[in-house]
């Protein structure tokens, strides 16, 4: 007999620890408050054993608190307790790739001019990559003009930099890594570790055997001063869906610091393990067929959408009512998104695309 997880009852270890939880709640009071006085009594006597162990600073993964616990459950996603929660990132997830597809296809903003440079001969494609650096270095804002200090700010590979007080005054995007303590050393960096490598592009392309490996060795080429994680991975998945570098992928390159994606994977993988977190999000990514990079900016969705959190990337609309996706306008078919919300075996619902402006 199947369970409502698609899988025989006495081998889903889903409905097994839904049993248990039902059997402790029929367990007497008096029974279950004398097993936690033994537990809790056991649990002090280890402590005091394991003295300054126990104190031990480690990864620390808690559940979140999200939409209200409704029963729902699936394995390659133990830090979800709602359906609610698993259309959330589905549909997040879903928008992030509709955001690359766009970029591939019909760039905009900074992005198309990046685009028309890499289709010139000669310098073009050094002065593409440039462009898309400095995109990712200083990020997209959230509201109506989300270009507006990228604008102000791009200059061309061999001209001057923007002066110390512009850079002071620039206000990053919720991905950007500029700050305004640091002037222009991360860009006069980036201009340095191009030149050494005899351009930008030929550079980027030094690694690799394949485009998994050379994301790989892409990204961790470009440890610069003052990059961190979120402007780096998006500058290398940029590079790739423009088609400057032949890069996809494998991983989200989490790290073991603050990071708001790293945290966010860490949470709904429910673990802090770095081959557990790969091998986990690699399943996920293809049971709900979708390329592992689009988990970069969807995840830091979806979390935003869970925490309400002020700081992150938004989804906003245009004028013509397309959603925007980190300065992207996009479009996403709803029944692109209903059929990978079956595919974890969510209920048939779509989480609300139009609503209030998601916060991040």
């Amino acid at each position: 007999m199947f369970c409502r997880h698609g899988r025989r009852e006495d081998r889903c270890v889903i409905c097994a620890r839904d049993r248990e939880r039902e059997k402790a709640a029929a367990t007497p009071t008096r029974a279950r408050r004398t097993a936690t006085r033994t537990t809790a009594a056991s649990r002090r006597t280890g402590g005091e054993r394991a003295g300054a162990k126990a104190s031990r600073p480690g990864v620390r993964v808690t559940k979140l608190a999200r939409h209200a616990d409704d029963g729902w459950r699936h394995e390659l996603l133990p830090g979800i307790r709602s359906a609610a929660d698993a259309r959330d990132l589905v549909t997040r997830t879903v928008q992030s790739r509709a955001r690359l597809d766009r970029l591939a296809t019909d760039p905009v903003g900074p992005y198309a001019v990046a685009a028309d440079q890499a289709a010139t001969s000669g310098a073009g494609p050094d002065e593409a990559a440039w462009t898309l650096f400095q995109i990712a270095y200083y990020g997209p804002l959230t509201g109506s003009a989300p270009f507006a200090v990228i604008d102000d700010l791009l200059v061309g590979l061999d001209e001057p930099l923007p002066d110390a007080e512009r850079l002071r005054a620039a206000g990053p995007g919720p991905r950007g890594a500029h700050a305004a303590d640091r002037g222009d050393a991360t860009l006069r960096a980036f201009r340095e570790w191009a030149a050494r490598g005899g351009g930008a592009i030929a550079a980027l392309r030094a690694g690799g055997t394949d485009p998994a490996r050379r994301f790989d060795a892409t990204y961790r080429a470009l440890a610069l001063p003052g990059l961190d994680r979120a402007a780096r991975y998006e500058f290398v998945l940029t590079l790739g869906a423009l088609g400057l570098v032949d890069v996809r992928p494998w991983s989200l390159l989490l790290d073991a610091g603050g990071d708001p994606v790293s945290v966010a994977a860490k949470r709904l993988l429910q673990t802090g393990d770095a081959v557990l977190l790969q091998r986990r999000l690699g399943e996920l990514a293809r049971e709900l067929d979708l390329p592992v990079g689009a988990f970069d900016l969807g995840l830091r969705l979806w979390d935003a959408t869970g925490t309400g959190a002020a700081a992150g990337p938004r989804l906003t609309f245009d004028d013509g009512e397309r959603l925007v996706v980190a300065g992207v306008p996009v479009t996403v078919d709803p029944d692109e998104v209903a059929v990978r919300v079956a595919a974890i075996g969510a209920a048939e619902e779509h989480a609300d695309e139009r609503g209030d402006e998601i916060g991040g």
